[in-house]
């Protein structure tokens, strides 16, 4: 391990010690993802039953190799999984694997009370992290035509620093940086969420959870068809998923003409959210699953 990585595990361990302490005077152990990445064998200080939280493919980037993540799940009582791919591979090494997906605080996030002005901007949003803007780029040839095709379109990217979309035009390109205070009140400057991801396994461990807020909020979907996307697609009738750069471009025409003639109604999207997917409803799963085992 190199001298700097090896500090900073030194540094995550000695910040884990009144977790490990603690554990010892609880009735279950709640561990969210990696214990300590680099040094997640050190898991087996904790006092079971253990539950672990998995909510990405955290196997297919550890730096540590997916050996120590199967030993980490092994080690496990129970895992919670953030969607069917991860309790599929997890299912290998645990006997117990509940899904339990990403939880929305729909009190939180929720559609705008006014409408916007029919006189402003379409304006198609994404919002994440920069180390995803490789997905937007993956687009970028649908967004640059559907921008060329409606002036009066916006795209709003919120993250932590501004994309490098060079066929975009800096007119139609606005950028706001990410805010925690902030975060659901931007979902009201939008028309429609996009959430493109591509076909891989990495991708097919993201619990969606762009796509949660966006439905939360009241808004129209077009997302890529993969993974846990397709299940929350499956569940309404409202969202889109285009597999390629010219079904992306007619989802987003689909989406402004539908928004230009007053036709959408978010209501659906709203209430799959509100009776899946919200906080209320996953905290009275997660205490149900803690009782039982902590009960055994």
């Amino acid at each position: 391990m190199p001298p700097v990585m090896a500090a900073q595990a030194a540094l995550n361990l000695v910040a884990r010690i009144p977790g490990i302490v603690g554990s010892h005077r609880s009735d279950v152990t709640w561990l969210e993802r990696n214990f300590i990445p680099g040094l997640d064998d050190f898991a087996r200080l904790l006092q079971h039953p253990v539950v672990l939280d998995i909510d990405d493919a955290i196997w297919l980037y550890n730096p540590f190799g997916e050996a120590m993540i199967k030993r980490l799940v092994r080690r496990a009582d129970m895992v919670f999984a953030g969607n069917s791919f991860i309790a599929d591979w997890c299912s290998n090494y645990c006997k117990e694997v509940q899904i339990v997906p990403t939880a929305i605080d729909c009190d939180r996030f929720k559609p705008r009370i006014k409408a916007r002005s029919r006189s402003a901007p379409f304006v198609v949003g994404w919002t994440g992290t920069s180390g995803n803007f490789r997905f937007l780029k993956m687009i970028e040839p649908a967004l640059a035509k559907f921008l060329a095709v409606n002036s009066d379109a916006r795209l709003l990217v919120v993250a932590d620093q501004k994309p490098n979309l060079e066929s975009i035009p800096p007119s139609q390109l606005v950028f706001k940086r990410w805010q925690a205070v902030t975060e659901h009140l931007v979902l009201h400057e939008m028309d429609v969420g996009i959430m493109p991801i591509d076909d891989s396994d990495i991708s097919r461990g993201k619990c969606s959870f762009k796509m949660l807020q966006y439905m939360a909020a009241g808004l129209p979907v077009i997302v890529s068809p993969y993974g846990m996307n397709r299940e929350i697609l499956n569940m309404s009738s409202e969202g889109m998923g285009p597999e390629n750069c010219d079904e992306w471009l007619d989802c987003l025409q689909t989406a402004k003409w539908n928004n230009d003639a007053g036709a959408f109604v978010a209501q659906d999207s709203r209430n799959i959210i509100v009776n899946n997917f919200s906080t209320v409803k996953i905290a009275k799963k997660i205490a149900r699953l803690f009782g039982a085992r902590s009960s055994r």
